[in-house]
């Protein structure tokens, strides 16, 4: 099998172009999958949910998690950056009000709601080149939450 490169370029570019990510969280021995409503800042994809929902009690004792874009598989840690109308997450919320207009109205303003960033460490992608499989990866330089 041939290990191809993927640019950051092409991965941001999927990112901006899809609405929803796919997010694998495990704690427990429980693998749990959903659907969520995402934007970006670079490689880094941030999505808001409730602080007590089932994914942030996985997130929390295990912040590893997994993430599908596109055709686009990525690994990365998710930390907890507080609620979505603070200072400190005003572009989030100027992101995610543009993208997501419906969620945005419905959910950021309640006071359980949290942003959680994902900090993507590895990304990959399966190609087929002229009826072949080929893997094309990207490895981040930097994944801290």
């Amino acid at each position: 099998m041939t290990v191809l490169q993927t640019s950051q370029q092409e991965i941001i570019e999927a990112l901006a172009s899809e609405r929803t990510c796919t997010l694998a969280t495990c704690a427990d021995n429980r693998v749990t999958i959903r659907p969520m409503s995402h934007v970006h800042d670079g490689l880094a994809l941030s999505f808001q949910t409730s602080a007590n929902s089932l994914k942030m009690q996985q997130i929390r004792k295990n912040p590893a998690v997994a993430v599908c874009v596109g055709t686009y598989e990525m690994e990365g840690l998710a930390a907890d950056l507080g609620h979505p109308l603070a200072e400190s997450n005003r572009w989030f919320a100027e992101q995610y009000r543009q993208k997501h207009p419906g969620s945005f109205s419905a959910y950021t303003a309640l006071e359980d709601e949290i942003v959680v960033k994902v900090s993507v460490h590895l990304v990959r992608q399966w190609r087929y080149i002229e009826g072949k499989p080929h893997l094309a990866e990207y490895a981040c330089a930097q994944a801290s939450p």
